[in-house]
């Protein structure tokens, strides 16, 4: 029998469901933030807003050091052992608490250094980090319980909206916004926590110092290239807060989150289809690939026609958003919309290389990708026209798209 037409689809089918729960009420919140807080406070605050979430979305990929990846495939391999999870699951967290620490003085730094917007905002930052620390996704993954998170995530979310809804915050908003973004996460993962370590009769094992640096090792390659894929959006935020008004600033950080966005929804249909695509790689590598492909087409296909949509919609996109019309930024949107697609076929060669344990190669890929980053920005800033910063996007997803192809195509002529 054909392994692909056994394929265990209603596992997939059941994990996206929960994980789409998880990540849709995720990505609906940033769509419903995006014209609050434009319309409520001006694009101006929303830009900062932005800068800091940006900045907080990459030291949370850095503290989680692989761990999302790494830590569903040893769950998913141990599903039975309660001695292996209880050390795995306390190994992940002190290691994350640890790490979040390391980084508390850089966020000191930041708060002090110049800048023309108000450095305090840069605090804001600190409950959305520590809200990845206590993260237990990837362990619900693994055990295919999604749906412990999926529901309350959904009221948390829901609590998020309602109360930057309703509280002013006229005074150090961005600041206000971003803690009100983080903290009742921090709340509901932490409680999450410890109604896992309940349920799942977990017991708390400290690590030893050797476990959490072989850990830092094995994990060192993954880590480095999901900071370069965090960098690659956001350091062009970054550098063009220095050059650009808080109000262009706004307008691109509108497409960053945008994109943002685009990268969760497939980040979670690549995590639901995780442990299963672990099982069938095991059973045999070949069937995986017909299986990658076929997932290619269904991106193409999906993902070819939003960007035809978003392109010709941008300017009622910009006025649903902003409740004005604002030619920069509907050019911006236009400039955007093929990002998304050039995105998701970019993820499951990303998957194929780790289900291979290539890890070696995935940072040589970040390497390559990183130098793209800085040069693509540092071009991109020197034209100092406004209207070039929109490119962006697609021309550092396009050069993603190539560098991987590249590692590919060089795997397949060395391949046995």
């Amino acid at each position: 029998m054909n392994p692909l037409k056994s394929w265990a689809f209603a596992p997939i089918l059941q994990n996206f469901f929960n994980l789409g729960i998880f990540q849709a009420t995720g990505i609906l919140l940033q769509f419903l933030l995006i014209p609050i807080i434009s319309r409520k406070y001006g694009l101006e605050v929303f830009g900062q807003v932005a800068l800091v979430t940006s900045f907080a979305t990459f030291v949370g990929g850095v503290i989680n050091y692989g761990t999302n990846q790494t830590g569903i495939k040893d769950v998913a391999s141990h599903l039975t052992d309660k001695e292996h999870l209880s050390k795995l699951f306390y190994k992940i967290l002190f290691f994350r608490i640890i790490a979040a620490i390391l980084f508390l003085p850089i966020i000191i730094f930041l708060i002090f250094w110049p800048s023309h917007f108000s450095n305090v905002s840069w605090a804001g930052a600190v409950p959305l980090i520590f809200a990845e620390v206590f993260n237990p996704l990837y362990y619900l993954v693994g055990k295919e319980k999604i749906q412990w998170i999926s529901w309350g995530n959904i009221i948390v979310k829901f609590l998020i909206l309602l109360l930057i809804l309703i509280i002013p915050m006229n005074f150090q908003s961005a600041l206000w916004i971003n803690f009100t973004l983080g903290m009742p996460m921090v709340i509901y993962y932490l409680l999450l926590s410890l109604y896992i370590h309940q349920k799942e009769n977990l017991q708390i094992k400290m690590p030893s110092k050797e476990s959490l640096i072989h850990l830092a090792k094995e994990n060192f390659y993954i880590m480095f290239n999901g900071s370069a894929v965090s960098l690659q959006q956001s350091v062009f935020l970054f550098t063009i807060s220095n050059y650009i008004s808080a109000t262009t600033l706004g307008s691109y950080a509108l497409i960053d989150k945008l994109l943002g966005a685009c990268r969760q929804l497939v980040a979670s249909f690549s995590t639901a289809f995780y442990p299963q695509a672990v099982k069938l790689f095991n059973q045999s590598p070949e069937n995986w690939i017909k299986f990658r492909n076929h997932l290619q087409k269904i991106y193409l296909v999906v993902f070819g026609t939003a960007a035809i949509l978003i392109f010709f919609s941008s300017k009622f996109i910009v006025l649903l958003i902003t409740k004005k019309e604002d030619p920069t930024t509907e050019l911006f949107v236009q400039m955007f919309s093929l990002s998304p697609l050039l995105l998701a076929l970019n993820a499951n060669t990303f998957l194929t290389l780790l289900l291979e344990k290539k890890h070696r190669q995935l940072f040589i890929i970040s390497i390559l990708i990183l130098g793209a980053t800085f040069l693509i920005s540092y071009l991109l800033v020197q034209f100092s026209k406004t209207y070039v910063l929109g490119w962006y996007p697609i021309a550092i997803e396009g050069s993603c798209l190539l560098i991987y192809l590249a590692f590919a195509q060089k795997k397949k002529l060395n391949a046995p």
